[in-house]
């Protein structure tokens, strides 16, 4: 790959690592967060580290100076917010077209496929519940700034470092749909795919990322739970609304494969 300027909006639990990755590739990248620790942490790793908070107000054209490649890896938060995610977005969007940027890539959900039963594919309808609706809008407007050039990573269950399995329900009882399939993806792939399409430009595309291993969710989550030497949950062994989401296109399309394609094998479980 040609050496790029890119810029990582949210250095956080996925934004660092990335970061951290693509500097060790020889990139030049600008990556940001709130916290004055997780700015010296992106400093440490070779990153430029600026501080930025995104809540609608104007964002500068000037952050983003040079910049080829925008990566947006911002969560849209729990709760109730004061605003449209989409539109706490939208002016770093503004500003980043503002200051030539071409590319941009967004970490989705696949909660856009909100109560889909059976497999899923980037080609299936998607959900008009509000949860479905947060993400569907910032993707739209990816879309629609970006004109064909934006690229959207539709991310299953997260995994990885402090995002450890056993911890997600140890103790829990009486859990609906223990027989439901889970569906998770390791940060370390999520890395590996957001890499992949900024290498091979892959713009303009919609991409699940999900294992394609999917055991049952007691099965799974009981095992998870031993590892840390947890309480294993207790669940009623239903299957009320499977899903499975396939995340197989970024491999045809990519020729790219998931390292962690057996989800009992996370370093993470590995004791």
């Amino acid at each position: 790959m040609n050496k790029q300027s890119i810029f990582v909006a949210g250095g956080g639990w996925l934004g660092a690592p990335l970061a951290a990755h693509l500097v060790a590739r020889g990139h030049r990248v600008v990556a940001t967060a709130r916290r004055p620790e997780a700015l010296h942490e992106l400093t440490a790793q070779g990153a430029i580290a600026q501080p930025l908070e995104l809540d609608g107000g104007e964002v500068s054209a000037e952050l983003l100076s040079g910049i080829e490649v925008l990566v947006v890896c911002v969560p849209p938060g729990r709760g109730e917010q004061s605003m449209p995610f989409w539109q706490r977005l939208q002016p770093l969007l503004i500003a980043a077209r503002a200051a030539g940027v071409q590319q941009a890539l967004f970490t989705s959900a696949t909660s856009v496929y909100g109560g889909q039963v059976g497999w899923v594919d980037e080609g299936s309808d998607t959900d008009d519940s509000n949860r479905s609706l947060i993400m569907l809008d910032a993707e739209r407007l990816f879309r629609q700034q970006f004109d064909g050039q934006a690229t959207v990573l539709r991310l299953s269950g997260l995994v990885g470092g402090a995002r450890h399995p056993g911890r997600f329900l140890a103790g829990k009882q009486q859990l609906a749909g223990g027989l439901e399939p889970v569906n998770l993806v390791h940060r370390h792939d999520v890395i590996a795919a957001i890499y992949a399409v900024i290498d091979q430009r892959a713009w303009g595309r919609t991409y699940n990322l999900a294992s394609p291993h999917h055991p049952s969710r007691a099965d799974y989550y009981r095992f998870c739970a031993r590892a840390l030497g947890l309480q294993q949950p207790q669940f009623v062994m239903s299957q009320d609304s499977p899903r499975w989401c396939n995340g197989n296109r970024i491999c045809r399309e990519l020729n790219w494969q998931y390292r962690y394609d057996d989800l009992y094998q996370l370093p993470e479980l590995m004791r």
